[in-house]
């Protein structure tokens, strides 16, 4: 049996718990709702969490790392970044996927993928083609080295070509033909 004091307000409660987390999200800002100066405020926090991801990696914490590269994408999820987190997964997925556990060290690539994805909508085609074309390189390895996927290698590998004539994408391109 309910104490007296909730019969009624149970449902008064239910009915507005919607409403008050409607109201709390809708107080949550964009970086579109921020000053130029909360922005720049943004991306030096962003950049400082980036030298301690890298510090920490260097050190050989990687989950540290991988977890600080985290929080500066929330902070400033600008390309570059995505670009950079995912080249970080990458090469961790890489050697999980040698070392320990293919299974394990492709889901890190998964992730990789995700945020080597994230880049490449980010990125400008007509003025960041070297990044682009890093992007798919990496893109192309993964899926030819641990996911099996020749042809999608292929395609990627030919869009890191197409880009700027990436030396490392025509490399592969050649030993898949011969």
């Amino acid at each position: 049996m309910r104490p007296p004091f909730l019969k009624g307000t149970s449902l008064l409660i239910l009915l507005l718990c919607p409403v008050g987390l409607w109201a709390q999200s809708s107080d949550l800002k964009t970086t579109q709702d921020l000053s130029p100066t909360e922005i720049q405020k943004l991306k030096t926090q962003a950049d400082a969490l980036e030298d301690q991801s890298a510090q920490a990696i260097d050190d050989g914490d990687m989950d540290k790392g991988v977890g600080l590269m985290q929080r500066s994408i929330d902070l400033d999820p600008s390309p570059m970044r995505h670009m950079i987190y995912g080249s970080i997964l990458f090469g961790n997925g890489v050697s999980v996927f040698k070392n320990t556990d293919q299974e394990k060290g492709k889901d890190i690539l998964h992730q990789a993928e995700s945020q080597l994805l994230a880049a490449i909508a980010g990125f400008n085609p007509n003025r960041d083609q070297d990044y682009l074309s890093q992007c798919y390189f990496l893109l192309g390895e993964m899926y030819r080295n641990a996911f099996g996927d020749t042809a999608k290698a292929r395609e990627y590998y030919e869009k890191a070509v197409n880009l700027n004539d990436y030396t490392g994408a025509k490399d592969a391109l050649n030993k898949m033909s011969s």
